[in-house]
């Protein structure tokens, strides 16, 4: 059985470089625009894009010390998201909403922008 502890892992491993790349497209976004302040805006995304790539980094080290893999296996045909996870033998599948997980990446930006990522 995947633990708690795992189980973070497998969903920052899913949400995390998700909310890099919407931090991306935003920072493509700000470029486009005409802002007053543009470099700082720019600088600060980069910023906090350049932490959330340094946690992707730590949570993948923590998955690989716990024999942990998460493959991801598209879409199924009503639209979910599906995702075989891997641990010490076990199998298990998860299946995410898409609306769930356009949630779950807010809450981790907002956790970002605000100083208080998930790790």
């Amino acid at each position: 059985m995947i633990n708690e502890d795992e189980n973070k892992l497998m969903y920052l491993f899913i949400y995390l470089p998700l909310v890099r790349k919407v931090l991306e497209k935003d920072m493509e976004k700000f470029k486009k625009a005409e802002l007053k302040f543009e470099l700082t805006y720019l600088t600060y995304l980069e910023k906090v894009t350049n932490k959330v790539g340094i946690d992707i980094g730590k949570v993948k080290r923590e998955m690989y010390k716990k024999g942990l893999t998460v493959y991801e296996q598209g879409r199924d045909e009503k639209g979910y998201c599906k995702y075989l996870v891997v641990c010490r033998g076990y199998r298990q599948d998860v299946v995410l909403l898409p609306q769930a997980m356009k949630n779950k990446v807010a809450e981790h930006l907002a956790g970002y922008l605000e100083g208080t990522p998930a790790l």
